[in-house]
């Protein structure tokens, strides 16, 4: 008999199964039979993982507050093995009961079974919904995704959150990455409208979790609130211009926008640690981004890596990528696939797997559950790129020039901020512009002031305008920092 351990395959691992609908997962339910701060008496809770903790701990997936004095921090665990549940005994100070009878270390679930904390502790009665109805695939996909949420992420949190914070003074306070999140962000309405319903019918209230979403929709609300500004913004950039302190010439763009690629997740397939395969579709679990990306006259496709691998860039915690970033760490494997339109209306297909990526930079950490995580950095190593099948077209680009930008320098950048210049009739890329800071490289990268590029522009060409009024491709937009403060990779790294 195996001592008890949290594992990340009974946690992440398990959840990642559930949220991809692994066929013939099951999943119980705890039913709460006495009141507490976080759960109603008669309230029923759905366990989709297959590890759960119970106890006063807020790491705990089952919580009971303090009032509680004869429940444990950690108390007792619910384990999956084989086809059934075990209650396993983990607190050394108070009892676990099962039908009123003690467990001493472990003890088989049944359907109907009563589990007591501690003597004349909180109950609650062990349910297996029966037939089809006790499949995971029963279970709406959005209170999958929140269920993951609760029940796989919380006993991480606290050190995905350290883990995150030294990434981020490692890389400097400020910098923030510019995927496209215009559709992820729709996707996250429509899933958080689904789930307020949930909310309504299910009367889940005072739990932690609803705490947490709570926030969530507050930030939500807010980044729907400077997306709007943002967008008001780009709006009146393009009005005005013909007025920008390098004059726009028109022709001399629009011999550049065929090769000019809106990028975009089409699904992922996921190998779990434990060899199980899944796919993850955007538009189903919310899982996504955008960018840009452009074609040289050398037949190579080029982005920024973090339009290429999302997860190994999860800046504020974002749970999708620390989930994924987890996975892709400890044995199991995350492809994105990706589509790539132009405005001619040609499409380019390619895999993560496919690009070459400079991983030299990557950083490694260990969690308090002793799985690995890396994080990238958004510095010269922000490209990514493959060899396409083309014979004709594609940008001009200068690798000498891009390392020896004079202060002053006019640029010109070609891509989808904010996911502008998509739409019904197809694809068209928004123009912006910025200058060069400083002369030559610093840190590896072209530093730009007076930069206007937004989110969604990750990814797109960088452009100077040489002695003939020709646009030349001399970088690519990785990052900024602050609101004019941008970094841009020197077209010279793609070799």
């Amino acid at each position: 008999m195996a001592a008890y351990k949290q594992t990340l395959s009974g946690s992440i691992g398990a959840g990642m199964k559930s949220l991809i609908g692994g066929s013939g997962r099951r999943y119980y339910v705890l039913e709460h039979k006495v009141a507490s701060a976080y759960h109603k008496a008669g309230e029923s809770q759905r366990i989709i993982v297959d590890q759960i903790e119970l106890g006063r701990d807020p790491k705990c997936q089952v919580r009971f507050d303090e009032s509680f004095k004869t429940v444990s921090r950690r108390h007792a665990a619910i384990v999956k093995e084989g086809d059934g549940w075990k209650l396993v005994q983990i607190s050394q100070t108070n009892s676990t009961l099962l039908n009123g009878k003690r467990v001493e270390r472990e003890w088989f679930l049944q359907n109907g079974d009563e589990i007591q904390l501690s003597t004349n502790g909180p109950k609650l009665g062990f349910l297996v919904p029966q037939g089809e109805k006790g499949l995971v695939r029963s279970i709406g996909l959005t209170a999958r995704m929140n269920l993951f949420r609760k029940q796989a992420l919380r006993p991480y949190k606290t050190s995905i959150t350290v883990l995150a914070c030294i990434f981020i003074a490692a890389i400097g306070l400020g910098i923030w990455a510019l995927m496209g999140q215009n559709k992820v962000i729709a996707l996250q309405d429509k899933a958080l409208a689904e789930y307020k319903e949930l909310v309504a019918k299910e009367q889940a209230v005072k739990d932690s979790l609803l705490n947490n979403l709570k926030i969530t929709n507050e930030s939500l609300a807010a980044d729907n609130y400077r997306i709007k500004q943002r967008l008001r913004e780009v709006e009146s950039r393009r009005v005005a211009a013909p007025t920008v302190k390098a004059s726009v010439d028109n022709a001399a763009i629009d011999v550049c926008l065929p090769d000019v690629y809106y990028v975009v997740t089409d699904y992922f397939d996921v190998v779990m640690p434990d060899g199980e395969t899944g796919k993850l579709i955007p538009e189903e679990t919310g899982i996504g981004w955008s960018g840009s990306g452009f074609l040289l006259d050398n037949g190579k496709f080029v982005t920024a890596r973090h339009v290429v691998e999302g997860w190994n860039f999860w800046q504020d915690v974002n749970d999708n990528m620390a989930s994924l970033n987890k996975i892709a760490n400890n044995g199991g494997k995350v492809t994105v696939h990706l589509v790539a339109y132009s405005s001619t209306g040609k499409q380019i297909e390619f895999s993560s797997d496919q690009f070459t990526i400079d991983r030299s930079n990557d950083q490694f950490g260990t969690v308090e559950d002793g799985s690995k995580m890396s994080r990238a950095s958004l510095d010269d190593t922000d490209y990514a790129f493959i060899e396409v099948d083309s014979t004709d077209g594609g940008l001009a680009f200068d690798g000498e020039k891009s390392r020896n930008l004079a202060r002053g320098e006019a640029l010109t950048v070609l891509g989808f901020p904010l996911g502008l210049g998509v739409g019904a009739a197809g694809v068209d890329p928004v123009y912006g512009n910025a200058i060069v800071a400083s002369r030559g490289l610093q840190n590896g990268v072209i530093l730009t002031t007076d930069t206007n590029y937004e989110q969604g522009n990750s990814g797109g060409p960088v452009f100077y305008t040489d002695a003939s009024g020709r646009l030349v491709v001399v970088g690519i937009v990785s990052a900024g920092a602050g609101r004019n403060v941008g970094f841009v990779v020197p077209i010279s790294k793609i070799r």
